[in-house]
């Protein structure tokens, strides 16, 4: 992300398009604003071990730096997108309990977050738990200020995607050719790169 400044100065913006930045805090946010973003995003975990893996903190420890970079952009009247990691598995902790992920997606609601991203980051989910973990969430932040960001390791994204549909998500993150896909965790080698759905 350390050229992300020099990528939105270098861009032709169009119209109708949403240009959003990660912000991992506030140093980040500052940066976000500086460069014009339209909104922004923070970004955390369902399992404690990922948390701590990708971010260096627990969990708890991550709502507590999200919420002033959240303060700091409403005050700017620049709306915030949540992502919640590993919520229909862990590299580290195998399958997530879907109360844990309905906790970090109510708290980041609270905060104020707009939208929150449900991530089956490593692609291990199934339908019906992709639903289970929904109908968990829904009981704390509405179906309307939701979206899905599944990955396709295991070919099952297609298949999780339509469940949620199903039960009303109407917001799906994609990426063309892979662009934008993240590397496997280093615990799980033996996976085939991860690859988010695509649909167009």
């Amino acid at each position: 992300m350390a050229d992300a400044s020099a990528v939105m100065a270098g861009i032709s913006r169009q119209s109708g398009v949403t240009y959003s930045a990660l912000t991992p805090n506030l140093k980040g946010l500052e940066a976000a604003i500086e460069a014009g973003v339209d909104e922004v995003a923070v970004f955390g975990a369902a399992s404690e071990s990922f948390s701590q893996k990708n971010i260096n903190c627990s969990v708890a420890e991550s709502i507590e730096r999200f919420t002033p970079v959240i303060e700091r952009a409403r005050e700017q009247n620049i709306r915030v997108r949540g992502y919640v990691s590993t919520v229909l598995g862990c590299p580290y902790e195998g399958e997530i309990q879907p109360d844990r992920v309905a906790h970090v997606c109510d708290l980041l609601y609270q905060l104020g977050c707009y939208e929150i991203s449900l991530g089956d980051t490593i692609g291990t989910g199934t339908p019906l738990k992709a639903k289970q973990m929904l109908e968990a969430v829904s009981k704390v932040v509405p179906v309307s200020h939701l979206a899905a960001h599944f990955h396709d390791t295991y070919g099952q994204a297609l298949a999780n995607l339509y469940a949620v549909l199903e039960e009303g998500i109407a917001v799906i993150d994609s990426s063309v050719a892979g662009l934008g896909a993240a590397p496997m965790p280093k615990a799980l080698p033996a996976m085939s790169p991860v690859k988010m759905c695509s649909i167009c």
